[in-house]
């Protein structure tokens, strides 16, 4: 059995989204053919789903049709936080934050996770809806931080503070490179047991008295199997359209710039939400920024979820000089390139983390922009639910029939009131 997928060298790159194929330097086993579970999808989710099977000793094989972090992952803009609006999605991030911190000690690879901590401010005529977000964050276990504007001067001397009233400090915020993430729950799964096949894409589900048979792959042939989890990013909703009933799943263009920092900018940033400048960002290695649009409205549904590699020029200028509005150093900022992807969106902007059509075939789809910060947890539930059959209780908020019950899950301290749902 092949134990090892690749050897992983140690290089300090510039950016913290490193672009490289794996291809050239991992041993391939040959496709088997059965196993108890088939993971389809090598992001991070299908390999974060992948590892923590295998670490229950259940026999799986990742199948990416690409290579690992190939798709949306490997443009992810990585944020690892835990400022959300609903009981629900802090606790998913605040245990999947943990896992960041001791994933090396898990895995025993690297994600170059990054501590840089998080801030996002309010005006005053937002301060209540503020301090009931505040007190949601410290009562689910967040060590979160409230800052006067002097104090947020002090800690990020870029930072225009001059219309906020108070701010919101996470200090165990940051980001990490999501190929290492990847890769690294890859490798992990295949030093567990598991089989790790990239350039291997699966072209249909097998069904026989509705249950799953397993699944076959384009060139390869039949992988007989118990289970199937469908962890496809964008792909996954029209993969699975004949197996049972239309996912509520709309695509969403997310633009992406990222940005070189003027010299005298001084030490790189933490994490900023500007709710009222529409952007988020975050340092992207020692020189870099990477920014992006916070609120984009899932009501308009992009014809394509297919990524575009370039970012166009108004775009990039049209981030820096909101950005610029919060750092005002940033009006001189240099755009180095960027990307438009999408974003998978359910209505509540929640995933989908269930059974679905015949049974043996579970999903992962709808993750809204929060996918990558939260694959550490939704990976360990998941693979609990898989490998016994039961579903575990936080998950339960997640079900497919959530929609149809009227049950879709709502923010408990929403911030600020009457806007958009936050993606990033």
């Amino acid at each position: 059995m092949v134990r090892y997928l690749f050897v992983q060298t140690d290089k300090k790159l510039e950016t913290a989204i490193k672009r490289y194929s794996m291809r050239a330097s991992m041993a391939v086993p040959d496709l088997p053919r059965q196993t108890e579970v088939v993971v389809i999808g090598g992001g991070c989710m299908g390999a974060s789903i992948a590892f923590h099977l295998a670490r229950r000793d259940v026999d799986v094989v990742l199948l990416e049709k690409g290579h690992i972090a190939s798709g949306a992952t490997g443009h992810s803009g990585a944020l690892v936080r835990q400022h959300y609006e609903s009981r629900v999605g802090i606790r998913l991030a605040r245990k999947s934050l943990e896992f960041f911190q001791r994933f090396r000690k898990e895995t025993g690879f690297s994600c170059d996770f990054r501590t840089t901590g998080f801030l996002s401010g309010t005006r005053e005529r937002d301060l209540p809806a503020f301090e009931a977000l505040f007190e949601l964050l410290r009562s689910q276990g967040v060590k979160a931080e409230r800052l006067t504007p002097s104090d947020a001067k002090g800690m990020e001397p870029q930072l225009d503070v001059s219309d906020y009233e108070a701010l919101v400090h996470d200090p165990d915020a940051g980001y990490a490179d999501p190929i290492a993430t990847a890769r690294g729950f890859a490798e992990a799964a295949a030093v567990q047991g598991a089989r790790v096949l990239d350039h291997h894409a699966v072209s249909s589900i097998g069904t026989r008295s509705g249950r799953v048979t397993g699944v076959k792959v384009r060139g390869e042939g039949a992988l007989s199997c118990e289970r199937v989890v469908v962890a496809a990013g964008n792909w996954t909703r029209d993969f699975l359209a004949s197996l049972g009933p239309p996912l509520p799943v709309r695509y969403v263009r997310g633009d992406v710039a990222i940005l070189r920092r003027p010299g005298d900018f001084g030490p790189p940033p933490k994490i900023h939400f500007d709710f009222y400048g529409n952007t988020y960002s975050r340092p992207d290695g020692e020189k870099d920024t990477l920014c992006g649009y916070m609120d984009t409205d899932p009501k308009k549904a992009a014809r394509s979820h297919e990524l575009v590699e370039t970012l166009p020029a108004a775009t990039a200028r049209d981030l820096r000089a909101r950005l610029a509005k919060r750092f005002p150093r940033m009006a001189e900022a240099q755009p180095r390139g960027g990307w438009s992807g999408a974003y998978d969106v359910t209505p509540d902007s929640y995933p989908i983390l269930d059974r679905f059509g015949p049974e043996g075939l579970f999903v992962a789809v709808g993750f809204s922009g929060h996918g990558f910060k939260l694959s550490p947890e939704v990976g360990r539930l998941l693979g609990e639910f898989v490998a016994t059959g039961r579903r575990p209780e936080a998950l339960e908020p997640l079900r497919v029939s959530r929609f149809d019950e009227g049950q879709l899950v709502q923010p408990d301290a929403p911030f600020p009131g009457r806007r958009r749902r936050r993606l990033p």
